[in-house]
């Protein structure tokens, strides 16, 4: 409560009582110019005292401590009943009265904080000097993420040889923290020390500049998810800008790393955007992150949208250009290049392992590659990859070697050419196709896996492989990318596994130069005329194929086209021309059609991969001349336009891959269609014939969409579905929703939302054999107590909840005995997670999101005690990340009864106040020698409270075991 009081307090001082109205009243009784005296003297205490109480805590040796300070502060908060009086000012200037008693009451109660906080300040001060006494043998067991677009840290990354860089690094970007109270001591003295102070808590750039390869981004991202980082910043906010900026893609990214936002979002101008963005900054401690940065033009583009709140926010950049950084800032950060000692520990590890036993033969020709590697990290790396493939070569060894070996020491560029030039000759013949293919994607995209695979498999990369699927294939190729670094794993999903990547600049650099080289690739990114390829890659804001610019091409050549430029409207009857003919992948997902589609689209019968954005019907396409479809993506690029479309859809005899929008209605075929894998969504209704799942028994990932009250038995046919591993259910227009009698034996994946559930059918859930991930989402269940049955959840690894009223979590590590992550998204009602999962040895990672602080307390307490009871056994510690969290705020009084109440309390209270104020003046302690006598009882009390403390500690423990 103390953190929630001393948050509380600071809102008042900052915002409520700079409130312009209030200001006129005291100005009217002539205490203005005190207020505001009082108001320069409370906001840096308040600020010290926040700072002491969020650094201890978690600390648990200083528990006790925290405690002391917390009580005392909770206590007198609730005596201050400021929020009331404020109420009753404002209740007296509503009628036109100037009521001085109320006004005087006020103003005595700031000073009475003003006097209380100085007092803790004081203490905190006394407390610290015996705390810099006591041994510091924390570890650092919890780490902390922030940032909506990814919570789930990536696993067993490499790091080397940055632990100095992030220290100076994060020194600068929170200097202006770490020295506020010493400058709030020095400035009473000495007005240069103010005016410096303030300079120092204007907005500042911090650019690191390097050439790449050199680790910039790795730098960025250690500095950027650090603990200390995440405590000084009210928001974060991260976004990759690249060779050629768009704007509204680099205001939206930071939007997206501050709230929830939805595809609507794109349909708004870039100025509504950009004020939005502003407004979400305005007055906070922000920290923002602009990722490659290649231009001075990107920066004037986006630097309006950041207002400086004279409150120590700032933005860090990275760059390659020396005159860039210099232009943000006159002290910008150079990067170095990687020791020899570093590259070889980074080498070694990625090559053999955390062992890092090296065989003789090999150390001192591996050494000889580090020594070639010119300290760029990303050479080493994607050299690593490359010889982690061949360790039972020296041929290849050597070779890569020799090659550096004739490449000028201080040519760093040319170095790192060579060392992707040396593992892009390596590659295997089965995957060059499939690495020039990342070519077709914009530098800095990101790609989802599964997009990437569907395409693959149209573009018809792939070798079938006994017992294996193609889509199975495309899997271990991308694994096998990844695995050689020249492919980056971008973000996971809550179950760990890859859900989408990228590939860095430099990497793809060679994935472009290659793929043009052979005649495979035209990126199309201005009014120059485009040549004739294999695949169109369009990355303008207009529309690229013409009849002057195509009309003369052969028919065969161009087998692919995919569009990324953004905003992009096309509403012209003509989309097709004769060049187009033989298209195999046609992606127009980001181009939005307003008339529905043309026609002719349908024409285009070689199509494998068809990916439509548009509004209106689609009545009118015959989808069923597209007998070699294997995937089809159909979505409406306005939510309240939903699509319209023939609902024979999956009678096409190739198609794999089906996904439209969830109002789109599909029935299923009336032939079984065994190459179906994928169907989102299946719309179903009571006025609907029962869908009979037998037609499509090899599906693997389905999402039904129900809109009316169905029977139980009226799914019972996904009993059927022996392959299914992933279901999503989700209801629309219903008063209730009942589980279906069956599913699916072999189900792995189960997604509910808007079923509105009561928990005691949670039991039938449980006990699906093999279920691992269950993600419940938006009143998928509702009530405030959930207490699972025994034996049940047997094999669930991982556990989202979003936006539930669930209040109490009854739960052990018996109910879920090989859990492995938990999620928790918006969950306000709920307090604590249960303290006995810390039983459950494989738990490893705890993400909160937009959820109160006390749960994040009681994740960490959790966190603590597993890191306890299976030190040495577990794999890795168990983690805590935290999103967006909240300081859950003291409940105020706000009815008008309970003001009117106070206001007459206030008449009778009136006679007393004189005696009130004489007594809390006789109590301050005012000699030097009673200070120190109270402050040496302090001393003793506090060190009795840590004692108690780990005294209880130790009985948590061992009711643990």
């Amino acid at each position: 409560m103390a953190l929630d009081a001393v948050t509380t307090l600071i809102k008042i001082v900052e915002q409520d009582l700079m409130e312009p109205r209030l200001l006129s009243i005291f100005d009217a009784g002539g205490m203005k110019a005190s207020l505001l005296e009082v108001i320069k003297l409370l906001s840096p205490k308040l600020c010290f005292v926040q700072a002491f109480l969020e650094e201890y805590k978690t600390k648990m040796h200083h528990w006790g401590i925290y405690e002391a300070i917390r009580d005392e502060v909770a206590r007198r908060y609730k005596d201050y009943k400021i929020e009331s009086k404020l109420r009753q000012v404002y209740f007296e200037a509503n009628w036109g009265q100037y009521e001085s008693a109320y006004v005087d009451k006020l103003h005595r109660t700031l000073k009475q904080v003003v006097e209380d906080i100085e007092e803790a300040r004081e203490l905190i001060l006394e407390i610290k000097k015996i705390i810099a006494l006591e041994p510091d043998n924390e570890e650092e067991n919890i780490t902390v993420w922030d940032t909506f677009q990814n919570a789930l840290e990536l696993e067993n990354e490499v790091i080397v040889g940055f632990d100095r860089d992030i220290k100076k690094i994060i020194t600068r970007l929170g200097f202006a923290h770490s020295m506020r109270s010493v400058f709030n001591i020095l400035r009473n003295f000495n007005t240069d020390i103010s005016q410096q102070y303030v300079e120092l808590m204007n907005l500042q750039v911090i650019p690191l500049v390097g050439e790449g390869g050199i680790g910039k981004t790795t730098l960025a991202k250690r500095v950027y998810g650090n603990p200390t980082t995440i405590g000084w910043f009210h928001i974060r906010a991260w976004v990759v800008v690249s060779q050629v900026h768009n704007l509204k893609e680099m205001l939206i990214g930071l939007l997206r790393c501050i709230s929830p936002i939805t595809s609507e979002i794109y349909n708004i101008d870039n100025a509504q955007i950009a004020e939005q963005l502003c407004r979400s900054l305005m007055g906070q401690k922000y920290l923002i992150l602009l990722d490659d940065i290649w231009s001075t033009a990107a920066w004037d583009a986006i630097q309006g949208c950041f207002p400086d709140n004279s409150n120590g926010s700032r933005i860090l950049v990275t760059t390659r250009f020396t005159n860039v950084a210099e232009y943000l800032s006159v002290d910008p950060y150079y990067m170095k290049y990687q020791t020899i000692e570093d590259r070889w520990e980074l080498f070694s590890t990625k090559v053999f392992g955390q062992s890092h036993f090296v065989p003789r033969e090999y150390e001192l020709i591996g050494k000889r590659i580090v020594l070639g590697c010119s300290g760029l990290p990303l050479a080493v790396i994607v050299i690593a990859g490359l010889l982690a493939t061949a360790k039972d070569s020296l041929e290849i060894w050597r070779d890569v070697a020799e090659t550096l070996d004739g490449v000028e020491t201080y040519d760093s560029n040319n170095k790192i050419s060579k060392v992707l030039s040396l593992s892009y000759k390596y590659l295997p013949r089965h995957l060059k196709p499939c690495f020039h293919y990342f070519g077709v994607f914009p530098e800095d995209n990101v790609i989802p896996i599964k997009r990437l695979n569907n395409l693959w498999v149209a573009e018809g990369f792939l070798m079938p492989h006994q017992n294996k699927s193609l889509e199975e294939v495309a899997e271990s190729y991308l694994r096998d990318l990844i695995n050689r670094s020249l492919v980056q794993i971008n973000e996971l999903s809550v179950d760990g596994k890859v859900k989408s990547c990228k590939v860095h600049d430099r990497v793809h650099e060679v994935c472009v130069r290659e793929a043009i080289t052979g005649n495979t690739l035209c990126i199309i990114n201005g009014n120059d005329a485009p040549k004739v390829s294999h695949w169109l890659s369009c990355q303008t804001s207009h529309w690229p194929i013409t009849q002057a610019s195509y009309g003369n091409c052969t028919i065969y050549n161009i087998h692919s086209m995919l569009c990324f430029g953004k905003d992009v409207y096309h509403s012209k009857c003509r989309l097709v021309y004769p060049c187009l003919r033989f298209l195999r992948v046609l992606d127009l997902s980001l181009v939005k059609c307003s008339q529905g589609m043309p026609s002719e689209i349908t024409d285009l019968v070689h199509l494998r991969y068809l990916a439509l954005s548009t509004i209106g019907s689609l009545y009118k396409l015959r989808f069923c001349k597209l007998k070699n479809l294997l995937t089809l993506i159909v979505t409406s690029w306005m939510e309240k336009c939903p699509l319209q479309m023939r609902c024979n859809i999956l009678d096409l005899p190739q198609l794999r891959h089906l996904h439209v929008d969830k109002r789109c209605s599909q029935y299923l075929p009336c032939l079984v269609k065994k190459n179906l894998q994928t169907l989102y969504w299946l719309k179903v209704a009571n006025s609907d014939r029962k869908p009979n799942f037998r037609m499509v028994p090899n599906l693997k990932e389905l999402g039904i969409y129900i809109e009316g009250e169905l029977a139980p038995s009226y799914l019972g046919s996904l009993v059927h579905l022996h392959l299914l591993e992933k279901l999503k259910l989700e209801v629309g227009r219903v008063e209730r929703f009942y589980l279906p009698i069956g599913f699916p034996p072999n189900l792995k994946k189960l997604t509910l939302r808007y079923t509105y559930l009561q928990w005691k059918e949670m039991d039938t859930i449980g006990k699906l054999p093999h279920l691992e991930v269950l993600k419940l989402k938006d009143s998928a269940f509702c009530g405030s107590k959930w207490k699972p049955s025994k034996h049940g959840f047997q094999e669930l690894k991982a556990l989202l909840i979003s936006r539930l009223n669930l209040k109490h979590w009854n739960a052990s590590a018996n109910h879920f005995p090989v859990l492995e992550r938990v999620v928790l998204r918006y969950c306000w009602e709920l307090k604590q997670m249960p303290i006995k999962f810390a039983n459950i040895g494989t738990l490893k990672l705890i993400v909160l999101e937009c959820c109160y602080s006390s749960l994040v307390t009681s994740a960490n307490q959790i966190s603590l005690v597993n890191k306890l009871l299976f030190e040495g056994t577990a794999d890795c510690p168990l983690r805590v990340r935290k999103v967006g969290t909240k300081v859950e705020m003291p409940k105020n009084e706000s009815s008008e009864e309970e003001f009117v109440e106070s206001s007459e309390e206030e008449s009778v209270e009136r006679s007393k106040e004189e005696s009130v104020k004489n007594s809390k003046e006789e109590s301050v302690i005012s000699s030097d020698q009673e200070r120190l006598k109270a402050r040496k009882s302090v001393k003793r009390y506090l060190k009795k409270k840590v004692s108690k403390s780990l005294n209880a500690f130790k009985e948590l423990k061992r009711k643990m075991l």
